[in-house]
């Protein structure tokens, strides 16, 4: 079986240079082409071993490589000296059918760049910075998020560098800063001591000589260097003592990267208040003197004092209003130029022109009462100064609150951030491997190959190894799983999570962004980035939302000043002191500032940002938005078996004891022959002896038997296990040897077999016998009724009997089987209630497939299917109603997961990178498959929800503002209160109705009956309080989903009783997870 390793799944995760060939197309001549060929009949590894060996030789080809899995060849070749039939006909000369699937030419070899870019406000301000970097030549793909002001760029560096990314952004009138590129690392020193040029050029010398440095520049002024190095060969620490062995002092400046988003939405939030508060101390004055002290006849006649033939009302209001219009407010104008300097128009331009068109006619006003007045005409004023003032000032506090909002969309995130410790404790070993020092150190200055000690409620500062210790960790950040792991030497322990009890010392692999914790954040961030292909309707829209909201307010203001010039209306409609200009006018700058484009713009980042979030928050990876699109459309859910329903894993399921032998003395004797054997039957009753017998307390230091090896290397402990001599293996049928025995190994009163002494004492040593059933008739011994019940029985739930005896007389038997998760049973029932159409595809034998499938209740079976097949199995399900998901371990089921709409790979803790998947489990509990579903489905039914509010509140306030109601009504929206509108009721409500309608979903609801009864669950649509605290209370009291094979998809399932604790039912952590954001 085809695995991938684990550096390769965490590569694709990494980020940094992304080679999508074998070539680059400017390094290689233009006759060089990739062939993909299928191949047919290869078997194992030495098949494709063979045909690799054989494509490699040819001449003209430059390289090859066959995958088994997917019987597949890559082949790169010169096709001016070698045909792709030639390969076909070197493939079937070995004896193999061969196909040509595809001819295409080497790709470019692409690096990643990731930037910070800052002033964006609205969709149409990303889709302007996302055309800036696609028009720079070289870049093949730009994707900018406008919650996480982040834009991640793919280029050649033969045609583009970093800084014309950052000049194309800065063009396009944002700022922009780069975060990361390639697959190098940054590092940021503050060096102390540099006094003249000639320091800070031998910081930069001694840099630059390290291997491993890529660039390296000093500033004498700011006293810093900036270190672009590779993280294979040199680390952060080493650049550090580099400095300090220079004769300078240095130390780490935090790095902007993982934690620049935060402290880019805390700058942002501050910004936005700061200019609001900023904007109501001139704007509360401007507010009193036109809608209040104007009215007040005590005050009226001071206001209305003439100076210079411009009232002090006026005088007062302009000296006030002019600060906020164009220092307060100059942030929207300068974004409003630069964007129609780019031939955009986003929501400042809306902004810009109405608070302009509303201070230059009170401007105009003034002036033109002022000229009148010299001439000895007097008219009431008609400035409004404190539209303008206003405008400004609501809609900075609306931006503030925006702000703030958005940054609770990605709180899920920003927890996953926190967790990484800020420092770590360093040790330093001797050539024999004790501790001599140690020293704590910035977790960012830890290296590969570092030992480093945890204390007992610290966190892991990086992924690595247990080397010494044994202790428990809660892993629950990164897996969901709230019950701590038991960590001993040899296990992995991931960089971030709690060390719940002993020390433990772990020597560090993956560091910085190799970590798991970076890469499940940046995991996430790409998700975020990414763009839902329902969000391309919200795109087009916004290209031409602002121009034609501009021209709607345009067509109004000339439609009511038409229609008041040519008396179309009474003369009442117009205020006192009001005309026909002025009265349009403000219905037209209502148009415009009450237009919301931020509404189109947001409804899906935000609920993607928030439904991504929760869902890395439980252990569930979502590789895009287009992910959680499709997954919104699945109705048939496809199940691998092994390693997916079951844990792949043979293990003891049962066991039977016979002639009065004890549980214990029969797993001890069993535990004795089988620990030299590496047979997966041998290994699952080693297993099951080590829960019974094995020391409480882990590890004692005894020494290893041979064969005791765990899969990553590390020696076992079988200190615990009684020495075996004289064994011998008997290939099909098992093994014989002798083991010493104890009276303690049967029950009081029966008699013990026949021993043979050994050395003395009161115990010797008996004959043992452990295998099937044809070792036990080949060495006569006998099998009884009850022994063969008992086979019959184990064999028929599909597991494996193994057979101890002890002195020719049987002593027990013990069933071996790859058991179904417990969890499996209630989430294929949950599935169906729910409407889903279930199905089982296995390569395993038909009788076990159907033995599985008839214990969960599913109808559908495949089975005997090859890798290649599932996926055609997959394929022929997609052509009936809604999407096809495929679950399965992300090993051999890679093709199925490629072929269906959602791919769900079901992780290991670290294999969070699963190529052919779209959803990643990052623990092997299929109750996150419910859990991603649902989470689609209501992320989707979200945007479609705030699609429906941000159309219906354009289509409704729009015509409002224009004047709809002042006919029947005489409603006149004042701008400023239009433009409050539009930023605290618009994007406010939308980000804050996105976390809270996430809390509520549809599908099945647990229900209990009162009196006792058994309870069921039933597919409702809609879940209010009182259901959920009902399912709360189902689930909490250890209630899950019976299997039914007889029930009908739709149809009320019974509940059953989870044996031992409930550690965690998928309904109530889906709404505790919606609720928790």
């Amino acid at each position: 079986m085809e695995r991938w390793s684990t550096t390769a799944l965490l590569e694709l995760a990494t980020p940094g240079a992304r080679d999508f060939s074998a070539a680059e197309p400017n390094s290689v001549d233009e006759h060089i082409s990739i062939a993909e060929i299928t191949v047919e009949g290869m078997t194992c590894s030495a098949c494709t071993g063979a045909v690799e060996a054989t494509l490699g030789s040819l001449t003209g080809v430059s390289s090859a490589a066959v995958s088994l899995l997917i019987n597949t060849a890559e082949v790169t070749y010169d096709s001016s000296v070698v045909q792709p039939q030639v390969l076909l006909d070197a493939v079937e000369d070995l004896g193999y059918t061969a196909h040509l699937k595809a001819v295409r030419a080497p790709g470019p070899h692409l690096l990643t760049a990731r930037l910070r870019v800052s002033g964006m406000t609205c969709s149409a301000c990303s889709a302007t910075v996302e055309a800036a970097l696609e028009a720079v030549p070289g870049v093949a793909h730009a994707a900018v998020s406008l919650l996480q002001q982040e834009a991640l760029a793919e280029y050649d560096p033969k045609h583009a560098s970093e800084e014309a990314l950052v000049v194309a952004v800065e063009d396009a009138g944002f700022a922009a800063k780069l975060l990361g590129s390639g697959g190098e690392a940054r590092v940021l020193l503050a060096v102390g001591g540099m006094v003249c040029a000639s320091c800070s050029v031998a910081v930069e010398a001694g840099l630059r000589a390290r291997e491993g440095v890529v660039r390296a520049a000093a500033s004498l002024i700011s006293n810093q260097a900036e270190v672009i190095f590779d993280p294979a060969l040199v680390g952060a620490r080493d650049l550090v003592e580099l400095v300090r062995g220079l004769g300078f002092t240095v130390s780490l400046v935090p790095a902007d990267d993982l934690t620049s988003g935060m402290a880019e939405r805390a700058r942002e939030r501050r910004f936005w208040r700061r200019k609001f508060l900023a904007a109501l101390v001139f704007s509360v004055p401007i507010f009193l003197l036109a809608m209040v002290f104007s009215y007040i006849p005590a005050l009226e006649p001071a206001l209305s004092t003439s100076v210079g033939c411009f009232t002090v009302n006026e005088i007062v209001q302009w000296i006030l209003c002019t600060p906020v219009q164009f220092v307060i407010g100059w942030s929207f104008h300068a974004r409003a130029v630069g964007a129609l300097r780019h031939g955009a128009a986003n929501m400042d331009v809306l902004v810009s022109l109405g608070t302009n068109a509303a201070y230059a006619y009170s401007v105009l006003s003034a002036v033109h009462r002022r000229s009148l007045c010299q001439q000895g005409i007097h008219i009431m004023s008609m400035s409004f100064f404190e539209t303008s003032a206003l405008l400004i000032t609501f809609i900075s506090l609306g931006k503030y609150l925006e702000s703030h909002a958005k940054g609770k969309t990605s709180q899920a995130v920003t927890e996953l951030l926190k967790l990484a410790p800020a420092t770590a404790v360093l040790l330093t070993l001797d050539a024999d491997g004790r501790v001599t020092s140690e020293e704590e150190v910035p977790a960012a200055l830890v290296q590969r190959g570092d030992h480093l000690k945890v204390v007992p409620g610290a966190r892991v500062p990086a992924d690595g190894v247990v080397v010494e210790g044994r202790s428990y960790v809660d892993e629950s950040m990164v897996t969901g799983e709230s019950v701590p792991v038991t960590k001993r030497s040899g296990d992995t322990v991931i960089g971030g999570t709690v060390n719940s009890g002993a020390p433990l010392i772990v020597k560090a692999r993956r560091v910085g962004p190799e970590a798991t914790l970076a890469q499940i954040v940046r995991l996430v961030e790409n998700a975020q980035l990414s763009k839902a292909p329902i969000q391309a309707v919200a795109d087009r829209i916004s290209a031409v939302f602002v121009p034609i909201i501009v021209a709607a307010a345009i067509v109004t203001i000339l439609a009511w000043f038409l229609a008041g010039v040519r008396g179309a209306f009474p003369a009442d409609w117009l205020p006192v002191g009001s005309s026909n200009f002025l009265f349009a006018l403000l219905f037209g700058i209502a148009v415009l500032v009450i237009a919301c484009p931020c509404a189109l713009g947001l409804a899906t980042p935000t609920a993607v940002m928030v439904g991504s979030g929760v869902a890395a928050s439980h252990g569930i990876l979502i590789k895009g938005a287009d992910a959680l699109e499709r997954a919104s459309r699945v109705r048939t859910v496809v199940f691998d078996k092994t390693g997916t329903l079951t844990r792949g894993a043979p293990a003891v399921t049962a066991h039977a004891l016979f002639g009065g032998a004890s549980l214990r003395g029969a797993l001890a004797l069993a535990a004795a022959a089988e620990a030299a054997s590496e047979h997966p039957l041998a290994r699952a009753v080693l297993a099951y002896a080590r829960t019974h017998l094995a020391p409480v307390e882990g590890d004692t230091g005894g020494e290893a038997l041979p064969g005791a090896v765990r899969a990553d290397g590390e020696a076992q402990d079988l200190s615990w296990v009684r020495r075996a001599r004289d064994v011998e293996a008997i290939p099909g049928r098992g093994l014989k040897c002798w083991v010493r025995a104890e009276e303690q190994d049967w029950e009081a009163g029966a008699a013990s077999p026949q021993r043979q002494p050994a050395g003395g004492g009161g115990s010797g040593e008996v004959r043992v016998l452990i295998g099937n059933r044809r070792l036990m008739a080949e060495e006569d011994v006998g099998i009884s009724r009850e022994t063969a019940d008992f086979m019959r029985e184990a064999e028929g739930g599909a597991a494996t009997c193994v057979l101890l005896a002890a002195g020719q007389r049987l002593a027990a038997a013990f069933a071996v089987a790859d058991p179904v998760r417990p969890e499996a049973a209630g989430v294929v029932a949950a599935l169906r209630a729910r409407g889903f159409a279930v199905h089982l595809v296995t390569g395993d034998n038909w009788t076990t497939a159907r033995i599985v499938a008839a214990r969960l209740g599913i109808r559908h079976v495949a089975a005997e299917v090859l890798p290649a097949g599932k996926a055609d199995q997959v394929r022929a399900l997609q052509g009936g109603k809604g999407g096809v998901a495929m679950v399965g371990d992300g090993v051999n089921d890679s093709p199925a997961l490629a072929a269906a709409d959602v791919g769900i790979a079901i992780g290991s803790g670290t294999d969070i990178a699963v190529e052919a998947a779209d959803y990643v489990l990052m623990r092997p509990d299929l109750e996150g498959v419910l859990l991603a579903l649902d989470l689609s489905a209501t992320t989707f039914r979200r945007i479609h929800l705030n699609y429906a509010w941000a159309f219906g509140y354009n289509v409704l306030m729009v015509p409002l503002a224009a004047g709809a109601l002042y006919p029947p009504l005489r409603f006149q929206l004042p701008p400023w209160v239009a433009g409050g509108i539009s930023k605290t009721a618009g994007s406010v409500a939308g980000s804050k109705a996105n976390r809270a309608l996430l809390q509520s979903s549809s599908g099945g609801v647990f229900w209990l009956p009162a009196g006792g009864a058994t309870p069921t669950i039933e597919p409702k649509s809609g879940v209010n309080t009182a259901n959920r605290a009902l399912l709360q209370n189902a689930t909490g009291a250890g209630w899950l989903p019976a299997a039914a094979a007889t029930s009908e998809p739709g149809a009320a399932l019974p509940l059953q009783r989870r044996e031992g604790p409930l550690r965690r039912a998928w309904p109530a952590l889906l709404y505790r997870g919606f609720a928790a954001v």
